[in-house]
């Protein structure tokens, strides 16, 4: 589009003191010889005088200019990707509103951070860019951070280049074929038995000893909860009244969602909402309150949004601040922080069931797991354990019945 056509600059008042200068351009990625598709770059000054106006002027064909290079596939460079994908994230977000908001802002907060280190120049040509790179960069950021972290900030590029790819702007994706080197499991990790996946009772009721301690009534009941539910956090984090429906003097509690967070730009507040449709299939599902999971209920039934909600602030309870509630507490508890997160309570309810008898099967469609490793492992380890027990009462009773 080497003879485009050059549009006026025009101004409208904003404000008191704000006027935004406008100017139209051809887009070079979706005009064609037969059809122009305009669109404006803007720009806000405090005054309209004639040294204003030229500035506008400069400061719209720069604009314009990076634009139009986006054309020229082989020039984009890493910051006008970024612009270009930002804001096609804005737009999904505002067309599937109950989308994947917490995953967006997460993205575009590691794609940010790239971009402000040292070593990396965001006006880099992406062209220019290979695997060795990002292996090297990888490399490098795994001897400080977790492999999970680093992994994201892999998805996070990954996916802004296959944007790009996609739409034009790129010949190639970089990261295709990447593969993250994975870590050796530290022994920490590999210490880690079966049994520090779920309380005991002693733990159970001196954790939220503290929590009360510390006046802390709120996360009392909201750990109870998930306790007696065998919820996600985010499960019982997106609860409101409705949910809670009574049959026969009974309550039951409809899990069809889970509780997102929607991000207002690149500030870390944002509104909690409820995302319907829970974690898979099975996580869709409907759950008995026993008695005193009901009386839980009955005490949150307020009237707010949410029916669980922090005393502080008066938002939902979500998953991070549990587990960093659980860390700063936890020695206090005298239970490792290692230990600690907010899905032991599902753990726990699961090590309950099993220990009463439930049948595996049972426990899953409680649990919303239809196939999950870490529920067959606790219950087969508490089943197990009470062979054992068993067994070991048989012998002492053979013992004592000893006849000679």
């Amino acid at each position: 589009m080497k003879d485009q056509k050059e549009y006026a600059v025009t101004m409208r008042t904003i404000s008191k003191g704000k006027y935004q200068f406008r100017q139209k351009y051809p887009d070079p990625l979706l005009s064609t010889p037969d059809k122009i598709v305009l669109k404006v770059a803007t720009v806000v000054l405090t005054k309209k005088t004639s040294q204003a106006w030229q500035q506008a002027r400069t400061i719209l064909k720069n604009k314009i200019d990076a634009k139009m290079s986006v054309s020229r596939i082989s020039s984009i460079t890493l910051e006008q990707l970024k612009e270009h994908y930002f804001e096609y994230l804005d737009k999904q977000d505002k067309i599937n509103k109950d989308s994947k908001y917490q995953s967006h802002y997460i993205y575009k907060s590691h794609i940010n951070i790239f971009l402000r280190e040292k070593d990396v120049d965001p006006s880099t040509i992406i062209e220019n860019l290979n695997t060795p790179y990002f292996k090297r960069y990888f490399d490098k950021m795994l001897e400080t951070k977790s492999w999970s972290y680093t992994n994201v900030r892999r998805a996070a590029l990954w996916n802004m280049f296959d944007f790009g790819l996609g739409y034009g702007y790129l010949n190639f994706n970089p990261l295709q074929n990447f593969r993250l080197r994975k870590l050796e499991t530290p022994q920490s990790e590999l210490d880690l038995n079966i049994e520090d996946k779920y309380l005991t009772d002693d733990e159970y009721h001196r954790l939220l000893a503290e929590f009360k301690k510390r006046g802390r009534n709120d996360y009392v009941d909201f750990i109870q909860f998930l306790y007696y539910m065998g919820l996600r956090v985010g499960e019982g984090g997106s609860l409101k009244t409705k949910d809670i429906v009574k049959v026969n003097d009974k309550y039951y509690a409809n899990i069809n969602g889970t509780l997102i967070k929607k991000h207002k730009g690149n500030s870390k507040r944002g509104e909690f909402k409820k995302k319907p449709g829970a974690k898979s299939d099975s996580s869709n599902r409907q759950v008995y309150l026993p008695p005193e999971a009901a009386k839980i209920y009955k005490r949150h039934d307020l009237g707010r949004k949410f029916l669980f909600t922090k005393k502080t602030t008066k938002n939902a309870v979500e998953a991070n601040s549990v587990n960093r509630y659980l860390k700063r507490i936890a020695p206090y508890a005298g239970i490792d922080p290692d230990k600690l997160t907010s899905h032991i309570f599902r753990h726990t309810h699961v090590s309950k069931l099993a220990e009463q008898g439930v049948p595996l099967e049972m426990i899953k469609k409680r649990v919303g797991h239809s196939d999950s490793k870490i529920t067959e492992e606790i219950y087969y380890h508490i089943t197990g354990k009470a062979r054992t027990d068993f067994e070991h009462q048989i012998d002492a009773f053979s013992k004592n019945s000893k006849f000679e």
